[in-house]
């Protein structure tokens, strides 16, 4: 491989990284799984066990290795992800990156709430999982009252954040 080769191939790899970066509330909810061909053999990382808590070593945002290629991203086939909704608040329009977002995917059947996903981005230096906000709305009819309380159960667990532990 000449160095040309080497520098576009590093180019699509910082690509991709970029786009899953951009969709990680999404993916977290959504229970993505990545695929990686690596040294040691092929493995799948679920997306939400992807990113790195800082620790021993700030410097590794993911759990990818030296000489990893992600080769796939799945998507489960689940029935509330064809209805669900993405919301980020950027400082600047000019600015790619959430200052906070959510991603949220509701199974609604006759006006109750089957199943829930809620991912929150910006809390901390990976997205989040904010299970406290699915148990509120799971069971529960889909109404601005129970949506209200599952915003205050997810706020009350971010703010209970500490060193970048996950929101439970």
């Amino acid at each position: 491989v000449g160095l040309a080769e080497a520098a576009q191939d590093l180019r699509v790899v910082q690509v991709v990284l970029a786009v899953l970066a951009a969709l990680d509330p999404e993916l977290v909810a959504l229970d993505a799984v990545i695929h990686v061909r690596g040294r040691k053999g092929d493995r799948t990382i679920p997306f939400a066990a992807f990113h790195l808590a800082p620790g021993q070593h700030p410097e590794r945002e993911n759990v990818l290795e030296p000489g990893d290629l992600i080769t796939a991203v799945d998507l489960p086939a689940l029935p509330f992800a064809r209805k669900s909704i993405y919301l980020k608040v950027r400082d600047r329009a000019s600015f790619a990156f959430a200052l906070a977002s959510a991603a949220v995917a509701l199974d609604v059947r006759s006006g109750t709430i089957r199943n829930a996903r809620v991912a929150l981005g910006g809390v901390g230096t990976k997205p989040w999982r904010s299970q406290a906000a699915e148990r509120a709305l799971i069971g529960k009819a889909a109404t601005p009252e129970t949506f209200r309380t599952a915003s205050a159960a997810a706020l009350a667990a971010g703010l209970l954040l500490a060193g970048c532990g996950p929101i439970q």
